[in-house]
């Protein structure tokens, strides 16, 4: 119970990573387990990707510039470094340790379900995708099925589950996939048994209310993709990178926009966003528009000044470093993560030993190095007092990308009294991380003496309590990371008792919790980007909780939904308010998303003046969000309207396409019928907007004139209004109903009927491709007028006869006999016999009396 509780609280990975293979736990991964199909990133260049084409021992997954991303064996990477295949692999270090009401009404969400304060339409995540990664989704809570009691969770894929031939993804080549078919057949066997984690969040993002009418989420009629994460897999975060490129996969063949929320991730790390995992993620948003990654920034923000920047000059410079008996990479241990860009890595260093009070002299020191000396290889060195050894120390330098990273480890101190320095001379600069005592490594020292005590101490590197944030893809600037603010003061519980955070719990409600990770990243980009509700939150629960009376404490008085907080939980308010974004404007990309939010975040008294680096740009405004990509859409046209009358749509912006109340989708329409015509609007982002109601009435359109060829004369039935063209051109005067055309004449005609109502219809084209030459019709038709009876005479065999009104429409003729025709029941006036003969057709017009 107490477990399950505790992973309530907060998700957390610690990163570092190498790119040789004589790191000292990839030499331990490959010795006990060389066969484990695993993800890697392999550093692209000379060539590399046409190789790994062509061997398959390894899946190609996906390839950025920088990095091919892969699926394959240690052994596989061991040999292929060895034999030169490849020339560097990134490899990390990520034990998992456990890193979470959300309110409509606090971040103004409720009138954008409702379609309210200046909103034309509701929006509630319809037909956009929700990707969550997390431990696990309780899919058969009834907040994730509609009305029809169907899961709306599309896809599940489980990294947990071992290969198998049908369901594993043949991309990946790892765990199994789940169809909304399976969850629904009751075939599916992956789903949150332990910690609630997984399905609080997307709780969060994604509940419709279902189960008992509350906790409803920020976008309700999302459809859900779920993937459980595995946290003992190698190179853990290149198999989020997996799961982010899997969900915008399956939402490119669905024709959906979609949201990835990751509530997970890893503080040690670059802290630039330049590494493997999110350099494909930022390649995955800028591939197209509809795509939005969010994230918790981190829950670290309590656990004191674990993170130091060293600006290195000429005077040599220190920071101290505290063993830790009960260090997770070993009793009596001491580690940091150092990072630089490479440009940076200009400076000299060396490992000393001080004493801990009285003259805080030092008593043992390294030899000095160069940052980039032995890139590659692992250094060994010791701490010697005399004869006294007292720390061992293994150093793995090495280049990722643009940068200078460096793994210090002292591996054994056999004297746990000294404070422990990292000391650098020169120029250039450092950011170094502890993850502090709480993530069970170690702690810096904050407390030092003072310069009459110790002189060297003014050159000391004070640790902070910035860049707690997590790394990877949190820093990206690409991705929206999130702070944590308190939602509410507390609520009832599932003992009916009024729940309230302890009193160490210092944060009051809208304020930002104290345990939320600041930033900025490692080259100074704000970070958080925004900040949301998190801390006391009530979301959906797994039944493996629900159903445990033990439990009640951490369930709401309904004991349908569990309380949760932190990062984690503040991150899907974000993501879910980003789904109703992205039904408003499907075509959205990130950077308009993030440019919106960060425009239309509020303050409060708690924020301060911003963007700064705990609560980024504000705290999230859904309405204001979504209302500033409002535009007024209107309908211009004529009624009463022509047949070539067009209709448009003007708007401030450039419409791209509209959806039509007479079923067109273009940006412009024509009608032939009267008719009340609306539309909606879409501007370059996907943006809706709603026109006014036109009421359209079809004008005195005239019936379309059908022009003949009877020899030189171009002939058409009795129209008003009518005007003849050459080549486009009016001919003046031309307005009888027969044109003349003289011989030798290469051109092409048209005639244009104009009714009283001012309505113009064109008539069909007549092309003379050849000169007019004269005929010998060698046919007569007689009587003309006739009563509608005639006969034709000609020298040439007849192949057939028809007739034809002057709207060109075929009019029933009978043949007598050889020579006789009868049209008897039509009314008066003008048609046109079209008589085939051997030598082609002639056109003679007839007059019925």
């Amino acid at each position: 119970m107490k477990t399950r509780i505790l992973l309530l609280i907060a998700l957390l990975l610690t990163l570092g990573t190498f790119a040789q293979s004589d790191n000292i736990r990839f030499k331990k991964f490959l010795a006990e387990s060389p066969n484990q199909s695993t993800a890697f990133a392999i550093k692209n260049n000379y060539g590399v990707l046409q190789r790994l084409l062509s061997d398959k021992g390894c899946l190609v997954k996906q390839v950025t510039p920088q990095w091919v991303y892969v699926q394959t064996t240690p052994t596989w990477i061991s040999h292929a470094q060895k034999s030169g295949v490849i020339e560097s692999f990134y490899f990390e270090f990520a034990p998992p340790v456990a890193l979470n009401d959300t309110t409509l009404v606090k971040h103004h969400v409720k009138p954008v379900h409702q379609g309210l304060g200046g909103l034309q339409t509701p929006f509630t995540g319809k037909d956009v995708i929700i990707g969550y990664v997390d431990q696990g989704l309780d899919h058969n809570h009834p907040d994730f099925q509609d009305a029809s009691g169907n899961t709306r969770v599309l896809y599940y894929w489980d990294h947990t589950l071992p290969f198998d031939a049908v369901r594993t993804p043949p991309t990946y080549g790892y765990g199994q996939v789940w169809t909304a078919a399976d969850i629904d057949n009751d075939i599916c066997t992956s789903n949150e048994e332990s910690s609630g984690h997984g399905t609080t969040v997307s709780g969060v993002g994604s509940s419709d209310g279902s189960a008992t009418g509350r906790e409803t989420g920020m976008a309700p009629d999302s459809k859900i993709i779920f993937v459980e994460t595995n946290f003992n897999l190698q190179n853990w975060t290149l198999t989020i990178a997996d799961a982010v490129d899997f969900i915008f996969s399956k939402a490119d063949e669905l024709g959906m926009p979609a949201v990835v929320n990751l509530s997970l991730g890893s503080y040690l790390g670059s802290h630039d966003g330049n590494d493997p995992a999110a350099v494909l993620m930022e390649a995955l948003l800028d591939e197209q528009a509809g795509r939005i990654v969010v994230c918790a920034a981190g829950n670290s923000g309590s656990w004191g000044k674990y993170h130091v920047h060293g600006d290195v000059d000429a005077d040599t410079s220190f920071v101290w470093m505290l063993n830790n008996p009960s260090s997770q990479l070993g009793a009596n241990t001491i580690y940091m993560d150092l990072w630089t860009d490479l440009s940076d890595a200009t400076w000299n260093y060396a490992l000393a030993a001080n004493l801990p009070g009285g003259n805080f002299n030092e008593r043992a020191e390294t030899v000095y190095r160069l940052a980039t000396t032995s890139v590659g290889t692992v250094i060994y060195d010791t701490l010697w007092n005399g004869t006294n050894r007292i720390a061992t120390v293994e150093l793995y330098p090495e280049i990722v990308g643009d940068n200078f990273h460096m793994e210090i480890y002292f591996s054994t101190v056999d004297s746990t009294n000294y404070l422990y320095a990292l000391k650098t001379v020169g120029s250039g600069n450092y950011d170094g991380w502890t993850g502090s005592t709480v993530m069970a490594l170690n702690n810096m020292q904050t407390t030092i003496p003072s310069i009459v005590t110790y002189p060297p101490i003014q050159h000391y590197h004070m640790p902070d309590s910035l860049q707690t944030i997590v790394s990877s893809w949190n820093c990206s600037e690409k991705v929206i990371s999130v702070g944590n603010v308190r939602g509410r003061v507390g609520h009832l519980d599932g003992n009916g008792n009024q729940y309230l955070p302890p009193p160490t719990y210092t944060s009051v409600v809208d304020q930002l919790s104290p345990n939320s990770s600041k930033g900025p990243n490692r080259h100074g980009v704000v970070k958080p980007d925004i900040s949301a509700s998190g801390d006391v939150s009530l979301s959906a629960g797994p039944f493996c909780i629900l159903n445990d009376p033990g439990l009640n404490g951490i369930k709401s008085d309904d004991l349908m939904h569990v309380r949760n907080g932190g990062t984690s939980m503040a991150s899907p308010v974000v993501a879910g308010i980003a789904a109703l974004y992205l039904e408003k404007c499907g075509k959205g990309t990130y950077q308009h998303f993030m440019n919106a939010m960060q425009a239309t975040a509020f303050t409060d008294v708690f924020t301060g003046t911003v963007p700064n680096y705990a609560y980024g740009y504000g705290k999230i405004h859904a309405l204001n969000l979504l209302l500033s990509s409002n535009y007024s859409a209107t309908i211009d046209g004529i009624t009463p309207f022509c047949s070539s009358d067009t209709f448009s749509i003007v708007a401030p912006v450039t419409i791209e396409n509209a959806w039509w109340s007479n079923s067109d989708t273009a940006a412009f329409t024509f009608l032939n019928a009267s008719t009340n015509l609306s539309a909606i609007a879409f501007d370059q982002y996907g943006c809706k907007s709603y026109t006014d109601t036109l009421s359209a009435v079809v004008g005195d359109i005239p019936p379309t004139p059908v022009v003949s060829v009877v020899g030189n004369q171009l002939i058409c039935g009795d129209y008003s209004g009518l005007q003849w063209y050459e080549n486009g051109v009016a001919i003046p005067g031309e307005t009888n109903d027969s044109l003349t055309v003289l011989i030798g004449t290469t051109s092409s005609y048209f005639v244009v009927a104009t009714s009283p109502g001012g309505c113009s219809v064109s008539s069909n084209v007549i092309n003379f491709g050849a000169s007019i030459v004269e005929q010998d019709f060698h046919v007569s038709v007689y009587p003309n007028p006739t009563d509608g009876t005639f006969m034709i005479q000609s020298d040439l065999q007849i192949l057939d006869v028809t007739l034809t009104n002057t709207l060109g429409q075929l009019v029933t003729i009978q043949q007598k006999d050889a020579f006789v025709y009868v049209f008897d029941d039509v009314a008066s006036g003008s048609y046109f016999a079209r008589i085939n003969t051997v030598q082609g057709p002639i056109t003679v017009k007839i007059l019925k009396k």
